[in-house]
Protein backbone atom coordinates (compact mmCIF):
# COMPACT_ATOMS: atom_id res chain seq x y z
CA UNK A 1 0.00 0.00 0.00
CA UNK A 2 1.33 3.46 -0.88
CA UNK A 3 2.52 5.49 2.18
CA UNK A 4 1.51 9.48 2.32
CA UNK A 5 3.56 12.00 4.27
CA UNK A 6 1.68 15.05 5.17
CA UNK A 7 3.42 18.01 6.39
CA UNK A 8 1.16 20.55 7.90
CA UNK A 9 3.12 23.25 10.03
CA UNK A 10 4.60 21.67 12.63
CA UNK A 11 3.27 18.44 12.18
CA UNK A 12 3.84 15.16 10.38
CA UNK A 13 1.56 12.85 9.58
CA UNK A 14 1.52 9.64 7.90
CA UNK A 15 -1.09 7.20 6.18
CA UNK A 16 -0.98 4.41 4.31
CA UNK A 17 -3.94 4.02 1.54
CA UNK A 18 -5.29 2.21 -1.18
CA UNK A 19 -3.66 2.57 -4.57
CA UNK A 20 -5.48 5.61 -6.42
CA UNK A 21 -7.30 6.81 -4.03
CA UNK A 22 -7.65 10.15 -3.72
CA UNK A 23 -5.20 12.56 -1.58
CA UNK A 24 -7.77 14.93 -0.05
CA UNK A 25 -10.86 12.45 0.81
CA UNK A 26 -8.03 9.94 2.37
CA UNK A 27 -6.43 12.87 4.66
CA UNK A 28 -9.46 14.65 5.78
CA UNK A 29 -11.11 11.09 6.47
CA UNK A 30 -8.35 10.62 8.93
CA UNK A 31 -8.24 14.57 10.49
CA UNK A 32 -5.11 15.92 8.68
CA UNK A 33 -6.35 19.05 7.67
CA UNK A 34 -5.51 20.05 4.48
CA UNK A 35 -8.12 23.14 3.74
CA UNK A 36 -10.90 22.77 0.69
CA UNK A 37 -14.08 23.95 -0.14
CA UNK A 38 -15.13 22.82 -3.20
CA UNK A 39 -13.42 19.12 -4.01
CA UNK A 40 -13.71 19.79 -8.14
CA UNK A 41 -10.39 21.68 -8.42
CA UNK A 42 -12.40 25.18 -9.45
CA UNK A 43 -11.35 26.78 -5.61
CA UNK A 44 -7.89 25.97 -5.19
CA UNK A 45 -8.22 25.95 -1.37
CA UNK A 46 -6.50 22.22 -1.22
CA UNK A 47 -3.05 23.29 -2.72
CA UNK A 48 -0.66 20.99 -1.52
CA UNK A 49 3.65 21.54 -2.36
CA UNK A 50 4.87 17.50 -3.25
CA UNK A 51 8.41 17.68 -1.75
CA UNK A 52 9.22 13.87 -3.20
CA UNK A 53 7.38 11.29 -4.77
CA UNK A 54 5.69 13.75 -7.81
CA UNK A 55 5.73 10.78 -9.96
CA UNK A 56 3.23 8.73 -7.86
CA UNK A 57 0.48 11.29 -8.33
CA UNK A 58 -2.22 11.09 -11.03
CA UNK A 59 -1.25 12.92 -14.44
CA UNK A 60 -2.51 16.82 -13.68
CA UNK A 61 -5.16 17.38 -15.73
CA UNK A 62 -5.96 21.01 -17.33
CA UNK A 63 -8.72 22.29 -14.86
CA UNK A 64 -5.78 21.57 -11.98
CA UNK A 65 -2.93 23.66 -14.35
CA UNK A 66 -5.38 26.49 -15.18
CA UNK A 67 -6.21 26.74 -11.63
CA UNK A 68 -2.50 27.12 -10.14
CA UNK A 69 -0.90 28.55 -12.89
CA UNK A 70 2.52 27.87 -14.37
CA UNK A 71 4.49 29.37 -11.59
CA UNK A 72 3.06 27.13 -9.29
CA UNK A 73 3.27 24.22 -11.21
CA UNK A 74 6.82 24.61 -11.22
CA UNK A 75 6.69 24.67 -7.89
CA UNK A 76 5.84 21.29 -7.63
CA UNK A 77 2.20 22.44 -6.11
CA UNK A 78 -1.10 20.20 -6.59
CA UNK A 79 -4.14 20.29 -5.99
CA UNK A 80 -5.02 17.16 -3.47
CA UNK A 81 -8.90 17.08 -4.77
CA UNK A 82 -6.84 16.26 -8.38
CA UNK A 83 -4.47 14.06 -7.22
CA UNK A 84 -4.65 10.36 -6.55
CA UNK A 85 -1.64 8.17 -4.96
CA UNK A 86 -0.15 5.16 -6.80
CA UNK A 87 2.87 5.25 -4.42
CA UNK A 88 4.58 6.78 -1.77
CA UNK A 89 4.59 10.62 -1.91
CA UNK A 90 5.12 13.35 0.46
CA UNK A 91 3.38 16.47 0.72
CA UNK A 92 3.31 20.00 2.65
CA UNK A 93 0.19 22.48 3.45
CA UNK A 94 1.88 25.75 2.49
CA UNK A 95 -0.16 27.71 5.02
CA UNK A 96 -2.29 25.42 7.36
CA UNK A 97 -5.11 26.52 8.93
CA UNK A 98 -6.25 26.35 12.77
CA UNK A 99 -9.10 24.08 13.41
Amino acid sequence: MPKVHIIVGKEEHSLEVGEGDNLLFEAVSRSVMIPFNCTSGRCGTCRVRVVEGAEHLSEMGDREELRLGDEQVEKGYRLACQSFVFGDVTVEVPQPRLY
